[in-house]
């Protein structure tokens, strides 16, 4: 079971709940305040299409030592981005570019459970054998893209809709080489607030939890 489970939808990026009617013109449609964050084509009067920013869910690991260190990586290009991390190469590139570090995360697959994302993340990009992460928080965030869609009035900027499963384990093992990391190593706590952290991932570091004392 998860130590803490947190719905956070506050701080860093826009995280304010948001409700915007999609441009839908069926006139027996029910508002969208009547409808739920569940996608699908069943029925349409009901079920909201996907968004027009498109919508994400991801999983991330915060990988621990025995001193409570986070395992960070830095970005090498390698194919193993898009295969196995979702990631083009464009991209990876802009983060070797300008040197940043990231945790151990993915987009689920399809039909994925996010703590079957979470142990495939934490084995393949953390390094670690026979993982068992626990689940210490769900984050909901907005990223503005650059549409927008409507006239006048109505005119609104489109939102990607992102949706984070945090996930935590400790371990006494050192991470296995993985090509698409240039280095990775634990980083203390005191020295988090000067890393060079990509990808926003440092919204993720309010989730960790106290390490017990041995």
């Amino acid at each position: 079971m998860p130590r803490s489970v947190t719905l956070n939808s506050g701080t860093g990026l826009d995280r304010s709940p948001h409700i915007r009617a999609w441009p839908w013109t069926r006139q027996n449609m029910l508002p969208v305040t009547a409808r739920w964050a569940r996608i699908g084509p069943a029925n349409r009067k009901w079920l909201i299409h996907v968004p027009p920013g498109g919508l994400c869910l991801s999983a991330f690991v915060l990988i621990r030592n025995r001193r409570g260190d986070v395992l960070f990586g830095r970005p090498r290009v390698h194919s193993v981005w898009p295969e196995k991390g979702g990631v083009g190469l464009w991209r990876v590139r802009e983060f070797v570019r300008s040197g940043v570090w990231v945790l151990p995360a993915t987009h689920l697959l399809m039909d994925e459970d996010p703590s079957k994302a979470a142990g495939r993340i934490a084995r393949t990009w953390g390094g670690i054998p026979h993982p068992s992460p626990n689940l210490v928080g769900v984050d909901s965030c907005r990223l503005p893209t650059s549409k927008k869609i409507g006239a006048g009035k109505n005119r609104y900027r489109v939102y990607h809709w992102a949706l984070g499963f945090v996930y935590e384990l400790q371990t006494r093992r050192h991470p296995r080489p993985f090509p698409g990391w240039s280095e990775t190593r634990f980083v203390p706590l005191s020295e988090l607030r000067t890393l060079r952290i990509g990808r926003g991932h440092r919204d993720f570091l309010r989730y960790l939890t106290e390490i017990p004392k041995e």
